[in-house]
């Protein structure tokens, strides 16, 4: 939030110029030290007693507006003032939440176990239907429900039998020779003149796109999604004989 004052980077490049002599790890403390100060009046100049300042400058605004309606200019003024006193406001709220979160997150402090509260509440499941349609507010009955339908839809866990390879040889292969081609090295510029090929192709044409461009698109995707998994000696005899 300080970042967003305009004198904000005037006052950090005065005090890290600052000219102090000693190891390296004393200059930056001695910064750091010197920055701590400038930082403190800048919120306090800013930032101090901010609740107070815009329902003071909500009061000036309305008695504004009733006594002086035709002075524009005026009321223009207090609003926006009002507008940047309620931004600076916003942003030292949440400031102040964060640091906050991040000093108190992880210690048995009030503000953890609220924390844990609330967490435990967005996760927490009150009511569920049943497999007839009904409703039901029980702990237990919930878990059961909630449960016994994953299990119906991801299926039970069960003992699978090998791979026959006498199945796999029923059916068709690829020929050696084209199992090399399809493994073939394809560099950057092969695939870019295919995909820029396609804008030279008729859209009615398109069953016929050239055997060129779907070997390219063919290898670029074997090579992302299939060979980048190690392939078995059972899922080899697809490959070749």
């Amino acid at each position: 939030m300080w970042v967003k004052q305009q004198d904000y980077k005037s006052l950090l490049l005065e005090q890290w110029h600052t000219a102090v002599y000693s190891s390296l790890m004393y200059v930056l403390c001695r910064w750091l030290k010197l920055l701590k100060g400038s930082l403190k009046q800048l919120n306090k100049l800013h930032f101090g007693h901010i609740s107070e300042r815009v329902r003071r400058a909500e009061a000036d605004l309305d008695q504004h507006q009733k006594d002086n309606a035709q002075l524009l200019a005026q009321d223009n003024k207090l609003r926006m003032e009002l507008v940047n006193l309620k931004s600076a406001e916003k942003m030292f709220y949440s400031q102040k939440l964060k640091c906050n979160f991040f000093k108190d997150n992880d210690r048995w402090t009030s503000f953890f176990h609220a924390l844990m509260n609330e967490k435990h509440k967005k996760s927490f499941i009150p009511v569920i239907h049943r497999i007839d349609g009904s409703l039901t507010t029980s702990v237990s009955e919930v878990r059961d429900v909630f449960v016994s339908f994953f299990n119906q839809f991801l299926g039970t866990s069960r003992a699978t039998s090998f791979l026959d390879e006498s199945i796999v040889y029923c059916g068709p292969f690829l020929d050696s020779t084209v199992h090399v081609y399809l493994l073939d090295d394809v560099s950057n510029d092969d695939i870019k003149k295919a995909l820029f090929s396609i804008g030279d192709i008729n859209p009615r044409a398109l069953m016929g796109t050239p055997f060129y461009f779907l070997k390219i698109l063919g290898v670029w995707l074997v090579k992302i999604f299939v060979l980048r998994c190690e392939t078995s000696s059972n899922q080899a005899s697809f490959l070749s004989r």
